[in-house]
């Protein structure tokens, strides 16, 4: 089937030639659609949500682009709240779940000037047609609309060959495109890792041209993609491409300085994310995990060195050094992305604690009974199968360690006690947040307490 595109008009694909049903489609996202669609407004499902459904794949949220502005939007839906500050975005509100729905915005003007870092600054902040707002998308695949009075697929800008082909191209220039914003690269990256895409040369040329950029971005950006980076089932192929690309020497410069010393340090890196992979295919990992995998090689030889620089004769103590490893290379880019506390520190302790994992459980140590019922343990359960994974010829006892959890963790002692509360992960925020103060009570004849600070 092919379909033909004029210059400057849409490629319009009818419901009898497509795969995107109703069906798929959250039901409080048609809700907002049918919605504005009754009072006259143009109402599109975007982004990637219609690239999920068109892939068969069932997207993680669904938003919408309407010609509304956000104060009509707002007065549409009581459940309805503005957010932002250079572009006002409408989130509708059903339970814990966000629609998020925006107006229309133009394309980037062509006469924007570059700041002193060479990227580009451009007045996003204006309303625009669906065809101005599809050429401001980042990828082709990423600019394609469902109308929900027609049910057919718009495509403005050449998505539809891309997704048959299966290829991850910007829309304009490349060079200018990821100029505007860097993170752009990591996020083609992280497209290509998890649609099994690839990227079009121009975009390659482009990134290991100026991924350099990436140093211009704001940390909090690149803290949040960097996590990003760790796709389930295609974490190994997300770090690849970014190491390929030249991102990887931006983004964590010491780990590819480590890599890039000799080939087997790059194959170890290799190996301990295909294990990771495997783990997740069959169950969902965290980014702890994750995290974990992605330094363990490099964790392990500095726990090697420590090991050789123990004196002769002098016990070695492998956990406590496996922790002082860790801290000692995940120390700099806590400090510099400010990772979350639960974060690293999960990572640490998986680092840490998972050989414990290899001896098997007595059910009456209370050594062993304290540690199933850590709030730590289910992600060190987590990391010790995907250490399984990678070293599959050591004695692991995981198996033992799931019966005595079944049987003497935190759910079975909810169900005897009742009114038991599982821990939360001790490095959460919520698990570190500071209980109010409550006044003990005066007793009788006693002077009344100061009040406190």
């Amino acid at each position: 089937m092919f379909f033909l595109r004029k210059k400057n008009k849409p490629t319009i694909i009818p419901r009898s030639e497509h795969s995107l049903s109703r069906r798929d489609i959250d039901p409080d996202a048609l809700k907002v659609l049918y919605r504005l669609a009754s009072l006259n407004h143009e109402a599109y499902l975007v982004g990637g949500s219609v690239r999920d459904l068109l892939l068969g794949r069932k997207p993680k949220d669904f938003d919408v682009g309407t010609d509304a502005r956000p104060n009509e939007i707002r007065h549409i839906f009581r459940n309805c709240f503005l957010v932002g500050k250079r572009f006002r975005l409408a989130h509708i509100v059903f339970g814990k779940k966000v629609i998020e729905t925006a107006t229309f915005r133009k394309a980037p003007a062509p006469d924007a000037v570059q700041d002193e870092h060479g990227l580009y600054q451009y007045e996003d902040n204006t309303f625009g047609t669906p065809q101005e707002d599809a050429l401001r998308r980042d990828f082709t695949v990423n600019g394609l609309f469902y109308d929900i009075k027609t049910f057919s697929i718009i495509d403005y800008v050449g998505g539809l060959k891309d997704l048959k082909n299966k290829t991850i191209r910007s829309i304009g220039d490349p060079c200018i495109r990821f100029q505007e914003d860097p993170v752009r690269m990591m996020r083609a990256v992280r497209f290509a890792a998890k649609l099994g895409f690839e990227v079009c040369s121009a975009d390659i040329k482009a990134i290991r041209k100026h991924a350099a950029g990436l140093a211009n971005a704001s940390t909090s950006r690149l803290c949040e993609e960097v996590q990003r980076l760790f796709v389930q089932q295609a974490t190994e192929r997300s770090i690849r491409l970014a190491y390929d690309y030249g991102l990887l020497e931006i983004l964590l410069p010491s780990l590819h300085q480590w890599m890039a010393t000799k080939a087997d340090n790059r194959e170890q890196v290799w190996q301990a994310l295909q294990a990771l992979d495997t783990v997740s295919a069959k169950r969902e990992t965290t980014n702890a995990v994750a995290f974990a995998m992605l330094f363990y090689p490099m964790v392990a030889e500095a726990v090697e060195q420590l090991r050789a620089r123990t004196p002769a004769g002098k016990r070695f103590n492998t956990f406590h050094a496996r922790r002082l490893a860790a801290e000692k290379v995940l120390t700099p880019l806590v400090k510099h992305y400010r990772f979350p506390r639960a974060l690293w520190m999960t990572a640490v302790d998986i680092l840490e604690l998972s050989d414990r994992l290899t001896r098997k459980p007595e059910p009456a140590s209370g050594r062993d009974i304290r540690f199933i019922n850590h709030g730590i343990f289910p992600e060190i359960l987590l990391g010790a199968e995907v250490f399984k994974t990678l070293f599959p010829s050591r004695t692991w006892q995981i198996e033992a360690w799931k019966a005595l959890y079944k049987n003497a963790g935190p759910v079975a002692r909810q169900q005897r006690e009742g009114d038991f509360i599982p821990p939360a992960n001790p490095h959460s925020r919520k698990a570190r947040r500071r209980r109010p103060h409550k006044r003990r009570k005066n007793r009788q004849g006693e002077a009344p307490q100061p009040p406190t600070a």
